[in-house]
């Protein structure tokens, strides 16, 4: 699934929706100083299942005009599934130009015993308009 939103307000919650403000449709697809990206935040559960956050933006004179995050979700065995994105969100640093990204998935598998188990990898990646960026990552039980 992929979600691109140019970021118009002071924070966007994405639920697999696009958000475009009013004359800014066509500022989506295009990026006058070069598209930037994340190197993808891989998290996996080995011979279960993986998963893959991604981030590519465009900044404008200092500001970001669009973000465009990404997951992508593997389930290895067939016992497993994957429930989803349960949560995630694009918002602004009210104090910058920076911009904080959010996302969480869920995946369930059975424990030793068969009983259904759920786990949550989540990534949090604070990004600026000139290409800079950090990461958070992590699995926490659902």
């Amino acid at each position: 699934m992929t979600i691109r939103t140019v970021l118009a307000g002071a924070a966007v919650l994405c639920a697999g929706l696009t958000f475009v403000a009013d004359g800014e449709a066509d500022a989506a697809g295009d990026c006058a100083s070069g598209v930037k990206t994340i190197k993808p935040v891989a998290l996996e559960d080995p011979g279960r299942w993986t998963y893959a956050f991604d981030l590519s933006w465009c900044a404008d004179g200092g500001t970001i005009v669009w973000a465009e995050p990404s997951v992508t979700a593997r389930v290895l065995d067939p016992a497993c599934r994957w429930i989803g994105r349960v949560e995630e969100s694009l918002r602004r640093d009210p104090d910058s130009a920076r911009w904080t990204a959010f996302d969480m998935s869920e995946f369930s598998c059975p424990d030793g015993a068969g009983k259904e188990h759920g786990v949550n990898p989540w990534v949090v990646v604070t990004f600026d308009p000139a290409g800079g960026y950090d990461s958070r990552s992590g699995v926490a039980v659902a």
